[in-house]
């Protein structure tokens, strides 16, 4: 090869990886607000991914990482259900939907190790932007046929909202404890954070408002790390307090709350609820996981073999082929060989989080905190949104201090959240 191609090679790469940053940085703000900019963006990533090149590079910087080696490990035994699994097709069906998860390794060997805080503040502002939506809907300034003062999300994206406004109120919170912001900046913080508790609970995500209490009470744990008894009294003593509170405050948490208990109670008389079917779908599902404990069904297996059951056990149910829990998705399709492969996954997290040092660790520490909580109610990894949300803050939170290498701008990745 030439100079002249060589050079001409280099600033091809050097343009790619530059724009991809900037991809990185639309796709972080598109999450809380438009499934198809995240696809557009999620798309042109990959693209910009393959031109840019220096394949060795990237191969050394996903292999070396923990939490990259356990996702290829879980994306591997997808693969590994084929082997058993009765439906190709099915099967196919299923590990396409992984995409979301395989874009992990992308995204961490693509990112900028010094560029992590224009991810977040870009999330931040993006989730900011769908939260003022939801206040214009509540003071009836914004008129959608799906959007009203009583139901403030399109259909139900409180779904997710909820969950990514609840990581997104600790976010704010990290930085108002921890952050080196002062006088106005800080007192802006404040009242964000603010703005995003009352949001939670004028909004019907009943999965996110359980994920705002956990992280509330991990932040005051955090907090008072050096006096744990201390903290530990102040979350049993405010958080019930909190929940009192917002019960009496907001009708909307209150008839969700009330209705959820109503629903547990009548679960056998009526399961025909939205508590009840998931309770019917895990109860269901029991039955799968027992009698293939140890490797599941397959991939893409669950929703024939679920129906096999319903037809069997509750014939009159709509059948499904989500059970709206990650945990019992993973173990019907793969037993307790796929809820290891699941855990490892956040396990490792957790072990990054104590090994590195940085400002970051305290949200390495609530990353998977916020989705072994919030996978207990839905299957998160296969939803769209936070699929996309765990590959790219996962990028963000566990990349390498070692891989600063790829940095186009050579600037430190140390420091606060948002300087």
């Amino acid at each position: 090869m030439t100079s002249g191609n060589k050079s001409l090679l280099q600033k091809i790469q050097h343009t790619t990886a530059l724009s991809n940053d900037w991809f990185a940085v639309l796709l972080a703000f598109s999450i809380p607000l438009s499934t198809s900019a995240v696809s557009v963006m999620a798309v042109l990533i990959l693209t910009a991914w393959v031109i840019e090149g220096n394949y060795s590079r990237k191969w050394a910087i996903i292999t070396s990482n923990p939490v990259s080696l356990a996702v290829l490990c879980y994306l591997g035994l997808f693969f590994l259900g084929m082997l058993w699994s009765d439906n190709i097709g099915a099967g196919m069906e299923m590990i396409a939907t992984q995409w979301k998860i395989g874009m992990f390794p992308v995204l961490l060997s693509s990112l900028v190790y010094s560029h992590r805080r224009r991810y977040v503040v870009s999330f931040l502002t993006g989730l900011t932007v769908a939260m003022l939506m939801t206040y214009l809907a509540w003071f009836g300034l914004l008129h959608y046929s799906d959007i009203s003062q009583h139901h403030l999300t399109h259909n139900t994206f409180h779904v997710v909202y909820n969950p990514l406004l609840a990581f997104g109120f600790y976010l704010v919170c990290h930085e108002v404890l921890w952050g080196k912001w002062r006088g106005v900046r800080r007192l802006g913080l404040i009242l964000l954070a603010a703005c995003m508790a009352v949001d939670m609970f004028i909004t019907e995500g009943r999965t996110g408002q359980v994920a705002f209490f956990v992280l509330m009470g991990l932040l005051f744990f955090q907090f008072f790390s050096k006096n744990k008894l201390k903290g530990i009294i102040l979350i049993l003593f405010i958080l019930p307090l909190t929940f009192a509170a917002v019960y009496q405050l907001s009708p909307i948490f209150k008839h969700r709350v009330d209705t959820a208990g109503q629903e547990i109670r009548e679960f056998h008389e009526n399961p025909n609820t939205s508590t009840g079917l998931r309770l019917l779908f895990w109860k269901n599902s029991w039955r799968i996981i027992s009698a293939h404990p140890l490797f599941g069904v397959g991939t893409g297996d669950f929703q024939s073999s679920y129906a096999k059951v319903n037809a069997e056990l509750s014939p009159e149910m709509v059948a499904t082929d989500n059970p709206h829990n990650q945990y019992v998705f993973i173990l019907c399709q793969f037993g307790m060989l796929g809820l290891v492969s699941l855990l490892s996954i956040f396990f490792v997290q957790f072990y990054q989080a104590v090994t590195i040092k940085d400002d970051w660790r305290r949200i390495r520490f609530a990353f998977p905190v916020f989705f072994l909580t919030i996978m207990l109610a839905e299957s998160y990894l296969v939803v769209y949104e936070t699929g996309f949300f765990f590959s790219l803050f996962a990028a963000v939170l566990y990349a390498l201090p070692l891989d600063d290498r790829r940095s186009i701008s050579g600037q430190s990745g140390a420091g606060e959240l948002m300087a």
